[in-house]
């Protein structure tokens, strides 16, 4: 035999250590080429599968049931604030409710078409919803950190600034594109669409309202399949509660926004506390 011949144990000293092996103290990994990283997409769910509708509707509505007295209690504020707002800030629906026994004076309304006025009181609505929406973000947010939420958590808001500015811009947005005919109403839904998670950055990572509209717009590009269903998810949801005699939206809406709460939280690295 060649005594040149490597034997078996300098053969296993000269081979590349196996995965999660080390040869000796001064063995280091490779080093990743350099190059531009992938772009994030939807993190791994609880189980390490991909962020699924299902499992944040099923997870939604665990949360609600154990927290349901104070979504109620919220919802009951939201809604009595909201009526007032709408009552107040259209003026065509007062006339609708004073002349409900007179079908000529409403038809003569619905004629005349909306005023400069009425827009204008519309898009100061527009930033009250923004507002009353922010109340029930921050209950939804909170049970994904705790698993379920408490009244208090719905009114220890955060970035108020940004709330209202957000809110601003949203009623900047109906303002304008009151003016687009045809068009204006489908612009309206593609934005909101892309806007969808807006506010959950506002609230949740504290940003101005033009970072978290970039945030959103980039979040729901690159998770466009999740964005689309839990979007359809949560307009169903709402108009199954309000075909239930409104009473139905009382836990539907709920459910809607711990749905999109738990999709945000899990799109963006995190994780959601189970039901608690």
């Amino acid at each position: 035999m060649d005594d040149s011949t490597p034997g078996p144990q300098e053969r296993d000293a000269d081979r590349p250590p196996a995965y999660g092996q080390y040869a000796g103290e001064g063995y280091r990994p490779p080093t990743p080429p350099p190059g531009p990283r992938p772009a994030a997409g939807p993190g791994p769910g609880p189980s390490g599968d991909r962020v699924s509708v299902g499992r944040a509707l099923g997870w939604a509505w665990a949360s609600f049931a154990r927290g349901a007295g104070a979504w109620i209690g919220a919802m009951l504020v939201v809604l009595m604030i909201g009526v007032a707002a709408t009552v107040l800030l259209t003026p065509d629906l007062r006339v609708v409710l004073e002349s409900y026994d007179d079908p000529d004076a409403v038809l003569d309304l619905v004629q005349a078409g909306a005023t400069v006025t009425d827009i204008l009181l519309t898009s100061l609505l527009a930033v009250v919803e923004i507002v009353l929406g922010a109340v029930l973000a921050h209950g939804a947010l909170a049970a994904t950190r705790s698993g379920r939420a408490a009244f208090g958590d719905f009114f220890a808001l955060r970035n108020v600034g940004g709330i209202v500015a957000l809110g601003v811009v949203n009623g900047l947005l109906t303002l304008l594109l009151a003016f687009v005919p045809l068009l204006g109403p489908l612009l309206r839904l593609v934005i909101a669409f892309f806007l969808s998670a807006a506010l959950f950055y506002v609230i949740d990572a504290e940003q101005d309202a033009v970072t978290a509209m970039r945030s959103s717009v980039d979040l729901v590009r690159r998770n466009l399949g999740v964005a689309v269903a839990t979007v359809v998810t949560v307009v169903l949801l709402g108009l199954a509660g309000f075909l239930l005699f409104v009473v139905g939206a009382f836990v539907t809406v709920p459910v809607a926004v711990l749905t999109g709460a738990f999709v945000y939280r899990r799109l963006v690295g995190q994780q959601v506390a189970p039901p608690g």
